[in-house]
């Protein structure tokens, strides 16, 4: 009994004890406080970094792999796609001035040192038509991007089977030998004589589960559009959802040049979308970019390390230093030999897309002064020349700028 009231006063001492008031503990200096959060912030990106490159995955051959290299370093490639034969061509002539020893700095698997260039590719709902395509040439060694806008109905006729003889066609009835992808960029490559780095292709779908990844694009649109039947997208400043900006991208009935007006509508959209970008910050891009590839919402030769590399190139170089052309020329009834039925395809202006080309995608090759490009058109029978020479940046874009010949 005397020790158990020996043990209850020891426990009574302790717990007066405890009850004294504590020292106040020293407050940390800013500086101090600011070496122990970036010790943590250090320590988890180690951890993190340790688990990324941990060999603890298998790639097909069964070797050893990380989820670094699984997630960073591979393309996201679909069935249809793979990779581009066309990549071991290196038959271009670069410019005296440029030689092996220069270097852009970004480290990319290029043709070209100082510039990579990107077909990109956008489906209807088939995937069967590209209603949307552009050549995108990242100038690096000039720090600024060209966009180039080649309208569906371009006549191609060698590279389709089609009759019409249009762009969006290659894709499904170009060469039976090639890959669907290689057909598109065969065709570019040869015309206009600009070696294609990489590619991505999307389908409408896919750019409606990208936009309502993202929280949709903020824009303030210039003119109503009807796109059908009880979806309609008003103008004004407002917040796309997936779905209208996909009604955006494929509505072009009621433009007075359906594609074309179609472009105009491209173009500030990808303004649009160039600004949510810019106002996102780089991690939560990146884990827009890993959920987009998990999804695999597009497909394409690139892998995740480039396209942020790219990215952030973009980025840094500013809206206003991304310029958008369109492909010289003018719309056309194209009437097949033997055939009384015609189609509506873009014809051509030759000596105006050699000049463009020259001027603004080839700044590390040497000029071409012919391409062969058919041309349906010659330059003494013209009916306009108002796309000839149709240019503008994002930025302007984004401040309201129109659309020459709209």
């Amino acid at each position: 009994m005397a020790q158990k009231k020996t043990t209850k006063k020891t426990a009574a001492a302790k717990r007066s004890y405890s009850t004294e008031p504590k020292k106040k503990r020293k407050k940390m200096t800013p500086k101090e406080l600011g070496i122990v959060i970036g010790s943590i912030i250090l320590a988890l990106v180690l951890i993190v970094m340790m688990v990324l490159h941990a060999p603890y995955l298998k790639d097909a051959d069964g070797q050893p792999i990380s989820l670094w290299d699984k997630l960073i370093y591979q393309p996201i490639l679909n069935e249809q796609e793979g990779d581009l034969s066309s990549k071991s061509n290196e038959s271009y002539v670069t410019k005296s001035e440029v030689n092996s020893e220069r270097n852009d700095g970004l480290d990319l698997n290029q043709r070209i040192e100082g510039q990579f260039t990107i077909l990109f590719h956008g489906f209807d709902e088939s995937r069967s038509n590209a209603d949307v395509n552009m050549l995108v040439m990242f100038d690096i060694a000039g720090n600024k991007i060209q966009i180039l806008q080649i309208p569906r109905d371009t006549f191609v006729p060698d590279y389709t089977s089609f009759a019409a003889g249009k762009f969006n066609s290659v894709y499904t009835m170009g060469d039976p030998d090639l890959s669907q992808i290689q057909r598109t960029v065969d065709c570019i490559e040869e015309t206009f004589q600009i070696p294609i780095d990489s590619y991505v292709t999307t389908a409408c779908t896919d750019i409606v589960d990208i936009v309502d990844l993202i929280g949709g694009v903020e824009i303030d649109m210039p003119y109503t559009i009807n796109y059908e039947p009880g979806k309609t997208i008003y103008q004004g400043p407002q917040t796309l959802s997936g779905q209208k900006a996909e009604w955006m991208l494929r509505y072009r009935h009621g433009y007075n040049e359906g594609d074309i007006g179609r472009m105009q509508a491209q173009r500030i959209f990808l303004a649009a979308a160039m600004k949510k970008v810019a106002d996102t910050g780089t991690i939560t891009m990146m884990g827009y970019m890993k959920e987009i590839y998990d999804k695999k919402l597009i497909a394409t030769d690139l892998t995740l390390d480039e396209m942020s590399k790219l990215s952030d190139f973009a980025i840094a170089i500013g809206m206003e230093n991304i310029h958008m052309y369109l492909l010289p020329g003018e719309g056309y009834d194209y009437y097949p030999e033997g055939s009384s039925k015609y189609y509506s395809v873009w014809a051509i202006h030759k000596a105006e897309v050699i000049n463009l080309l020259n001027q603004h995608f080839r700044p590390y090759l040497e000029r071409a002064y012919e391409l062969p490009i058919t041309e349906l058109v010659k330059p003494e029978d013209y009916k306009t020349d108002a796309y000839d020479n149709n240019q503008t940046d994002l930025q302007n874009v984004y401040n309201g700028d129109t659309f020459q010949g709209h």
